[in-house]
This record gives C-alpha cells, structure tokens and sequence, in this order.
C-alpha cells in the first residue's frame, strides 16, 4: 500500500493548487490501482481507496467520473460509498453504468432511486439483471411506456401479482407491452386472460400474427373462452340463450377454435360456440345433436362458414359420423350446400319453435 499513501499526499496537494486536468489524472491513477491489484485487497484497503476516491468526486470533470462508473460497476467489492455516490448523481451517463450493473446497491436504496430520480434513471433500473417486487411495483407505478416496457421485457424482474395486473392494464393499447406480457412464463393466468379481455383489437391481432405457435394456441384458446364465458355472463343477466350473444370482437376467432374443441371432445363448448356464431339458441343445437341429425350439422357448419377439416371434426367429435363411407357422403352433400340455403334454413330455425331431423332433411 506504499504506492497508495504516496498518492494520498499528492491527492491534497492536488486538490489545493492543481487543475481540473491534474485531479483528473490522479483519480485515473488511484482507480486503475485499485483495479490492478483488486484480487488482493481486504476490506480495510478497498475503505482506504473509498477514502481517496470520494476525495475527488465532487471536484472532477464529468468525464472522469463517467469512466470512473463505467470501471466500478461490474466490481463486486469495489468502494461501496463511492458507488452509492456515483448512482445518486443526477447525470444519467454518470450514475447509469453503476445503477445498472454494481451488485453493491441495496434493495431499500435502488427502491429510493426509483421513486425520486428521473425516467432516464428508472430505465437503467429496469435493465438490471435481477429486480426485486418492491423495486419492479415502483418502476411500473412511476415509469412511463419506455420503463415499464423495459422491465416487462427483463426477465431477472420479479412481479407481484398486483404489479402484473397494473402491467396489463397499461398494456391493453400497447402492442409491443402486450407481447412482453405474454412472453413471460410467470404471467398469472388471471393477468393473461384480462390482458386479452380488455385488449384492443388491433393489439389482439398483433399478439396472434407475432406469437410462436404454442403462445399462438394460447392466446386463440384464452380468447374462444372469454367469448363463451362473455355469452354466458350476458345470457344470465338479460334472460337469453348464451348463443343469442353477439360477440363481434371475438366471432373469428371463435370460429377457429370449434374444430379444435370439437377434436378435443369438448361437447358443451363446440355446441355452445356453433350457437354463438349461428345465434340460434344452445337448445337447439343440443336438440340436433341429440338426434343425431347429420344434416343438420352440416346446414350449421355451412351458416358460419367452417371450412371442411373444421366441419369434418365438428361430425365426428359431436355428431358421430366416423365411417369412411359416412364421411364421403357428409363431404359430398357438404360441398353442394350453398350458405344461402343454410342461412335459408337457419332463418326458418328461428322462427319456429321446434325442428325435426325430417325437417332438415326436407329443406335440403
């Protein structure tokens, strides 16, 4: 340490009389000492170098202490006052590189940080590699789209479940945000699933063009469910069949997932998602099924326009055509229905109060 004591004395006769461009240099010099031989100081020499550097902090150019952060910050024992002094100062070129990086700073002090320093210095808070929930609530509840985007996105952030909530709801316009959202594996399902509710329908529709296809069978299954679980919330509160629910923002791609539903064995919610598209009453459907009237699960396939692989699982998973020879002759009659017959048929449907599988055969 005898290389450090001769800098000390030089650093007050520095500090007395020399320039700005002296005390830069000396502070290079005390910083590149430290860093040389930093595998062999204890805690007495790093308080020493503390010492010294703080000394010339407050009395050196801006770029000095840049470089002086950009040094400190990845040292995991580097001169713990100086670091906290550095990540306090208002320019973010000089407290960003130790804000960002030094594992010296504590909880409690970065949580301080973030709710009195600027947006410039939440961003480089959000970009460290582990955040705790108390520091994360703060940037979401403090930050502005850049911050809250950036640390969504940083998967070393840990959220509260409130947190996440408060995420989505900043989300629901904001399309890169809402894919950050989603990317995350420890995104509550309750938070997914009113992420998509409330979503915008540009924004639904940029999650399911840029989602990798298990995210993509996700979001489209989430969807198909909160349009069935809308139909019912309002046939409940209006007296109304599930299927009398007109779900605008949610008919294409419901229409997508019926014959995943119905491959699936999901009786009750292809039969409910064919009654939502087709407006016609959940009772209906289940008296069509129930008789296991062919016909006429192929009039409804047609009325909301289910390509045949959808209408084909639509007659296996619910209607019990399984035969190859069944299948063929399904596929033939399927292709010559026009939908101007099958909406023909539908419009009777509604008008009356019960239809037989003999009534769909005669209308065909």
């Amino acid at each position: 340490m005898t290389g450090t004591a001769s800098l000390i004395d030089e650093l007050e006769r520095t500090l007395s009389a020399g320039s700005s461009v002296q005390r830069a240099d000396i502070l290079r010099r005390v910083s590149d000492l430290f860093l040389t031989n930093i595998d062999h100081y204890g805690d007495e020499h790093v308080a020493v170098f503390d010492d010294v550097m703080l000394h010339l902090v407050d009395k050196i150019e801006r770029s000095a202490l840049v470089r002086l952060s950009k040094q400190l910050a990845p040292i995991e024992n580097a001169p713990v006052r100086t670091v906290h002094r550095l990540a306090d100062d208002d320019d973010i070129a000089i407290s960003g590189p130790v804000i960002e990086r030094s594992k010296i700073l504590s909880e409690d002090f970065l949580v301080e940080l973030a709710r009195t320093k600027s947006q410039a210095h939440l961003a480089a808070i959000a970009g460290r590699e582990s955040i705790g929930e108390r520091i994360t609530e703060v940037l979401v509840d403090r930050g502005d789209d850049e911050v809250t985007l950036k640390v969504t996105g940083n998967h070393g952030a840990r959220f509260s479940r409130p947190t996440f909530m408060k995420v989505a709801e900043k989300a629901q316009a904001n399309g890169p945000l809402a894919e950050q959202v989603i990317s995350r594996s420890d995104v509550p399902p309750d938070v997914f699933q009113h992420l998509l509710r409330k979503a915008t329908e540009v924004v639904k529709n940029r999650l399911l063009r840029n989602a990798d296809p298990d995210k993509r069978v996700m979001i489209t299954r989430t969807l198909a469910d909160i349009a069935t679980e809308v139909a019912r919330e309002r046939a409940q509160m209006d007296g109304h069949s599930a299927s009398g629910t007109v779900m605008q923002f949610d008919a294409a791609r419901l229409k997508s997932r019926i014959g995943e539903l119905a491959q699936a064995g999901k009786r009750t919610e292809t039969i409910e998602a064919i009654a939502a598209l087709s407006k016609l009453p959940v009772a209906t459907v289940k008296n069509v099924v129930r008789q296991g009237a062919t016909d006429g699960l192929l009039i409804l396939c047609k009325s909301i326009s289910l390509g045949w692989p959808d209408a084909k699982r639509v007659l296996a998973g619910i209607g019990g055509v399984a035969s190859e020879a069944e299948t063929k002759k399904a596929f033939e009659r399927y292709i010559g229905l026009t939908s101007e017959t099958a909406n023909r048929v539908i419009r009777f449907v509604k008008s009356c109060k019960a239809i037989s599988k003999a009534d769909f055969q005669r209308m065909l």
